[in-house]
């Protein structure tokens, strides 16, 4: 780890930036798959009315979009070549199979 750094701008700063970024994404993705698969775990155990409306809101009070924020914007810009790791394919479509009980997470 690279000590503290007083310059305004250092381009070893923002690289370590940059990867706390990409260790905190991960994580967020890795939790929100967690909060997937325990919803629809539990909509199992609940009555059937109460089961469609957890199925139903499965997806509520996941991660937000930060891409308007300066800090992101330039994470995604120069670290992921413009691709937002938040809008992953592979993510979203983990996410679809575990809201249908298709697939499982370790927990």
């Amino acid at each position: 780890m690279t000590d503290f750094c007083d310059k305004e701008y250092c381009e070893s700063c923002e690289m370590e930036y940059f990867q706390l970024i990409e260790a905190l994404i991960l994580n967020i993705m890795h939790l929100e798959s967690k909060v997937v698969y325990l919803r629809f775990s539990l909509s199992n155990y609940l009555p059937l009315h109460r089961a469609k409306l957890m199925r139903s809101d499965i997806f509520s009070d996941l991660s937000a979009n930060h891409i308007d924020r300066p800090a992101y914007h330039r994470y995604v810009s120069i670290y992921c070549d413009g691709n937002d790791p938040m809008d992953d394919n592979n993510h979203c479509k983990l996410l679809m199979e575990l809201s249908k009980g298709e697939t499982v997470v370790n927990l």
